[in-house]
């Protein structure tokens, strides 16, 4: 058995978040790199797809054998997800007439690779399952002849021979596509072209997310990122777990982009009529100073035509106060979906599923029971709902400062009296210890997966990590002047979304904090594993600030 297949049975059998990590690790180049080729090069759709891919994978990991080839099997689904997520004939008719028209002078330059790639993951499929294996294991997961000929149960010298058997097959296929390049070159091209790199951090936001699915048992594919900012999955690393915090499912993506369409649309017309109506303001109140100025002579009382000029910019003057007001007195874009019963719910389901995926660990921690675990992830996302209306509230009123801080510390007081209800005291201060060392917990967790070793050097170096992490903070919080239970995961944070004040707060101080661990990190990690934690530093600060902003204009009072 293979490491590969070690680690699948191992998931398989228990469930280890561990062994799926380092899977997806291995694969998601391969994957992503598929996808890419058959949606036509889009990188949002193509990692769309490779989420779906994974997430399956997890679902569905009990059920493969433990003999199968997982890279030939991943490839395989790619293309069925990619194809039913195109779903249009019309568009692969497309690009197979563009590979045609291709002149066949084996020009195989990067710009004709991109014109003929969505065709070749579509040939490899139409391979037989040894000859798939073989250019699957040699091109695709970039091993050696000796290691394809292990997986394929001979040695390295018939390993060769099969791989050159299934190129001349895949050779045959393309030609049929009207794609006419040698065995050799179409080595070439596959050795050099096949697999690009993914974003850096895909694959820990990938594996959080097909978790979390898995766990969730729908077929729903939905990312805690997407949940957070309806966008690709793109952004923050320390985003990828916390953003489920607050905010619209993936699934309401169109219902809520027409609806801010919409907004726009209003604001953009209110916008130039108020415009109009101060530039006509101005011009009547000229002619109004104008009419009134005193004379040398004797003093004449207004004329009629004067009195209607000052009644005219008097009822202009309402008119602009009442369309500024109207701006900011509606309901908010969210706030407006969650009017519905059922848009509702399913909001605050996909909040309860980014809670407990955040919470799980802690309730293991005190053996909490599953039933009473529930009834605390239904706490946890109730509270975030009624965040949500309080962060609606205080955008309205225009609050800061004191008053945005009461408005909080308020709602805070009230979820914490009805958790107390539900722990014991010794449990309680468990919560806010865990809570409030969420930021430390999570950069370790989600950095492990970019380390180097084994698990046990992985592990020791993440317990490092935590460790600096929470001395850090400390530190920080400390020198800032901020209560020790301050949350520094800025999208857990409710103020952050309130205020763009607050929220450039808390990421400069997370910021820090990140550049205070990263100078004790020396004896820790490797000097490529320290280049890494600086590009995870800089995705998790620039998602969070991206989700934050989001989330702002989702919950912000709009047009009346």
């Amino acid at each position: 058995m293979t490491e590969t297949q070690q680690l699948l049975a191992e998931y398989g059998k228990t469930g280890s978040e561990e062994a799926f990590r380092e899977l997806v690790s291995r694969y998601v180049d391969l994957v992503y790199s598929a996808a890419v080729r058959l949606v036509n090069g889009d990188a949002h759709l193509a990692e769309d797809v490779t989420q779906t891919v994974f997430a399956d994978l997890a679902r569905m990991a009990k059920k493969l054998s433990r003999e199968s080839m997982l890279g030939g099997w991943l490839h395989r689904h790619t293309c069925f997800v990619a194809s039913n997520v195109m779903r249009s004939e019309r568009r692969r008719l497309a690009r197979e007439r563009q590979a045609v028209e291709m002149n066949a002078s084996e020009d195989h330059s990067a710009a004709n690779f991109a014109l003929i790639a969505p065709v070749l993951d579509e040939a490899v499929n139409q391979l037989g399952a040894e000859d798939r294996a073989a250019i699957m294991l040699r091109y695709f997961e970039q091993k050696d002849f000796r290691s394809v000929g292990e997986a394929l149960g001979s040695n390295e010298e018939a390993a060769r021979k099969r791989v050159d058997r299934a190129l001349n097959k895949l050779e045959s296929l393309l030609k049929v596509r009207g794609v006419a390049l040698s065995g050799a070159a179409l080595a070439t091209v596959l050795a050099t072209q096949t697999v690009s790199a993914a974003p850096v951090g895909f694959a820990v936001t990938i594996s959080s997310a097909a978790l979390a699915s898995a766990a969730a048992g729908t077929g729903t594919t939905l990312t805690l990122l997407e949940i957070m900012s309806m966008t690709k999955l793109k952004v923050g690393i320390v985003t990828a777990v916390v953003a489920a915090g607050v905010a619209v499912p993936w699934v309401m993506h169109h219902n809520t982009q027409t609806k801010l369409n919409e907004v726009k649309a209003a604001l953009r017309q209110q916008q130039e009529a108020s415009a109009h109506l101060i530039a006509e303001n101005e011009r009547l109140s000229n002619l109004v100073a104008s009419a009134s100025a005193p004379t040398t002579t004797v003093a004449a009382a207004p004329s009629s035509d004067t009195l209607k000029l000052r009644g005219e910019v008097g009822r202009l003057r309402r008119e602009n106060i009442e369309i500024a007001a109207s701006k900011t007195n509606g309901p908010s874009p969210l706030s407006g979906m969650t009017d519905n019963p059922e848009m509702f719910e399913l909001i605050r389901k996909q909040q309860r599923t980014g809670m407990s995926m955040i919470y799980k660990d802690f309730t293991n921690r005190i053996n909490l029971s599953p039933e009473m675990s529930e009834k605390m992830f239904d706490l946890l996302a109730d509270n975030v709902m009624e965040n949500i209306d309080r962060i609606t509230e205080v955008l309205k009123d225009g609050k800061t400062g004191e008053a945005l801080n009461q408005v909080f510390a308020e709602q805070e007081a009230a979820f914490l009296q009805k958790l107390q209800s539900m722990l014991t005291p010794e449990e309680l201060s468990q919560y806010k210890d865990y809570t409030q060392n969420i930021a430390s917990y999570l950069t370790a967790e989600q950095f492990k997966s970019m380390m180097t070793g084994d698990s046990d050097a992985k592990n020791q170096k993440a317990k490092q990590i935590y460790q600096l992490m929470q001395e850090e903070t400390r530190a920080a919080l400390e020198q800032a002047g901020l209560p020790a239970d301050f949350q520094t995961t800025p999208t857990l944070n409710f103020r952050n979304i309130a205020s763009e004040a607050e929220a450039e707060k808390n990421l400069k101080l997370l910021d820090d904090i990140y550049g205070r661990v990263l100078g004790r990190l020396g004896p820790v990690l490797s000097a490529p594993e320290i280049e890494k934690f600086k590009e995870f530093r800089s995705i998790a600060i620039n998602g969070n600030r991206m989700n934050l902003a989001i989330n702002r204009k989702m919950m912000a009072p709009g047009p009346k």
